[in-house]
């Protein structure tokens, strides 16, 4: 699951983002982060973060819309009350999500640990991930140094979250 940590509080996860509408009757189009992107409307209650404001609002129902997912919420029943939801973060307390499978972890839990290569060499610290089309890429940031790692298993060594540590097979001059 690709997530990231959330604006109101550090339990918060961002799992999307609402799009345009999806028809006159309310429905939004959203962009998902969870894997299946389906997954992010099985949240009943999101809480939906835009212009510095934030909202709880309940998921009614969700469709396929073409390659997108159109999502019908509570109280939202016209387009343009649909409209003033564009660009708004998704975001679900880290309680609601189920537990990772062995081996598996939430990028949002990857965020601010350190990150070192196989010889220990740190290469900075994780501050985000990238949703690109092959692949997620981590964003290591080392004071004004930004590093670009491909989050793939040849990539991805290690993850320590006791330990707060990230290792990467990647060369520090890369």
């Amino acid at each position: 699951m690709t997530a990231r940590s959330g604006p109101d509080s550090p339990r918060a996860v961002v799992l999307g983002r609402v799009g345009a509408p999806h028809g006159v009757r309310g429905w939004v189009k959203v962009s998902s982060y969870t894997e299946p992107a389906a997954g992010v409307a099985g949240y009943p209650q999101w809480t939906l973060v835009h212009a510095g404001q934030s909202r709880q609002v309940r998921v009614l129902e969700s469709k396929r819309a073409g390659q997108n997912l159109a999502v019908r919420l509570e109280g939202i029943d016209t387009m343009d009350a649909a409209r003033l939801l564009n660009g708004a973060e998704i975001q679900v307390d880290r309680s609601e999500l189920p537990a990772a499978g062995p081996h598996e972890h939430y990028l949002h839990d990857m965020l601010g640990l350190e990150a070192v290569n196989r010889d220990g060499v740190m290469l900075g610290r994780v501050d985000e991930f990238l949703e690109m089309p092959a692949h997620p890429v981590m964003v290591l940031r080392d004071g004004k140094v930004e590093r670009l790692v491909p989050m793939v298993p040849a990539r991805l060594v290690a993850v320590d979250l006791e330990a707060g540590r990230v290792t990467v097979d990647w060369h520090p001059d890369d």
